[in-house]
């Protein structure tokens, strides 16, 4: 009798039946929350990185249309769209820049020009607010270095 109740698992009441306990949950929800604190900013950093090249493109587009506007009427223009004629504005295909030109500093628009990438909608947390191209190739920036937002 008394082997029968030795064997029986209702007659311990401390049985360990396995499981975790609340301070193994608690060290994994810590692990867990760190690696986040990490792994999220990186993340969006890496998102906002990878817009920009959608303003470095549209930059780049954009002064290549001017150069080609300049070479048959020999001046530039503030219209974004200079060999369409259609000036509606122009925006990323994503939304996330709206491209402007202008005049350069201290110069007409018929001897110079600055592109102008402005940041909207979800890309307008982004550190480099905008990205600038002029008529010989000089990048600018604002809100981070040059270096910083015209990296890669």
């Amino acid at each position: 009798m008394w082997s029968q109740k030795r064997n029986n698992p209702c007659s311990h009441p401390h049985r360990n039946l396995g499981g975790f306990t609340i301070l193994e949950l608690l060290i994994a929800v810590a692990i867990v929350g760190l690696l986040s604190a990490i792994a999220i900013p990186s993340y969006l950093d890496s998102v906002s990185r990878s817009r920009r090249a959608e303003a470095k493109s549209m930059l780049l587009q954009v002064a290549s249309e001017q150069e080609r506007f300049y070479s048959s009427n020999n001046s530039y223009t503030t219209n974004d769209f200079p060999l369409t004629g259609v000036a509606d504005g122009r925006e990323s295909d994503n939304g996330y820049y709206n491209v402007s030109v202008a005049a350069c500093a201290g110069g007409a628009i018929g001897n110079c020009f600055v592109a102008t990438a402005t940041s909207q909608n979800q890309q307008s947390s982004d550190l480099c607010t905008t990205l600038t191209l002029s008529n010989i190739g000089v990048r600018g920036a604002t809100g981070g270095s040059v270096e910083e937002c015209w990296q890669r």
